[in-house]
């Protein structure tokens, strides 16, 4: 992809996350791999990073389990950075002008106590594990890319417009973390995610849960091999251990995580 054609996409992105609207995304200016997704997701974060706001608290990567990839037509996970501006505190009102098409998803979110030192072979869990707190979280996921043009986008697309759109980042709320998480089996871990009282939200299981540390791993490994490093504080949030469910202004979440906690938050309009 041509470096303007990659500066002129970071650049509407960029204009479109700071307006809080939506654009009918060229087609030209889609990414046709993850190494122009990634570009375009880089300058956009470059045209952001003058306000302090925007500065990158930590990353977040979607679609972690091979059942959701071959549902969804991706050929791996979905990351993007976390802005400061855009995590809350547990309990927190949302503002949804943000979050367009907004669907909330319950998430483990890991936090440094450390910066992670880069061993030869890249970062294991080994290491990593040692050096996090860990803590219930909410993605909700948002959108740059109107409803019309999205609508044409076949699987391949759709994962490579959401890297570019940093990972169709919205906003975070994050719970208090626990070092005391080392026997929580994340993989068998009955999520309860309620939406105004109301039923459950499904959880994910078997192939469609990713398992959160290796989405850790494997996350750390990715931001670092492009050339950006972590430092204590920052948080990397590893993809969904629930059903997406759409919200609206007006909704309340709770959250219980055993072993972990509980976290939940209310949204309004602006």
């Amino acid at each position: 992809m041509a470096r303007e054609s990659i500066r002129r996409a970071g650049r509407l992105l960029a204009d479109t996350w700071l307006a809080d609207e939506t654009v009918e995304f060229p087609a030209q200016l889609l990414p046709a791999n993850r190494d122009s997704a990634y570009a375009i997701q880089d300058e956009m974060a470059r045209l952001l990073s003058g306000d302090p706001s925007y500065h990158a608290a930590g990353w977040k990567v979607g679609a972690t389990s091979p059942g959701v990839q071959k549902a969804e037509g991706y050929d791996g996970p979905i990351p993007g950075r976390i802005f400061a501006s855009t995590i809350h505190k547990n309990g927190a009102s949302i503002p949804l002008s943000r979050c367009r098409d907004a669907k909330i998803e319950a998430e483990v979110a890991f936090q440094f106590d450390s910066a992670p030192v880069r061993k030869i072979r890249g970062f294991t869990l080994e290491n990593l594990a040692g050096i996090v707190t860990a803590a219930p979280a909410f993605d909700i996921t948002g959108t740059r890319y109107a409803s019309n043009c999205r609508v044409s986008w076949d699987g391949r697309q759709r994962m490579l417009a959401g890297i570019a759109d940093n990972g169709n980042g919205g906003a975070v709320v994050i719970a208090e973390g626990t070092s005391s998480w080392g026997s929580v089996d994340f993989m068998h871990l009955r999520v309860e995610l309620l939406v105004n009282d109301g039923d459950p939200v499904p959880n994910l299981w078997d192939q469609s849960r990713g398992h959160p540390l290796e989405a850790l791993a494997w996350t750390v490994n990715e931001v670092y091999n492009r050339g950006f490093t972590l430092t204590p504080g920052d948080v990397v949030l590893t993809g969904s251990l629930t059903e997406p469910h759409t919200v609206q202004a007006g909704d309340r979440v709770d959250c219980h995580m055993p072993g972990l906690g509980s976290l939940s938050c209310q949204f309004s309009r602006a």
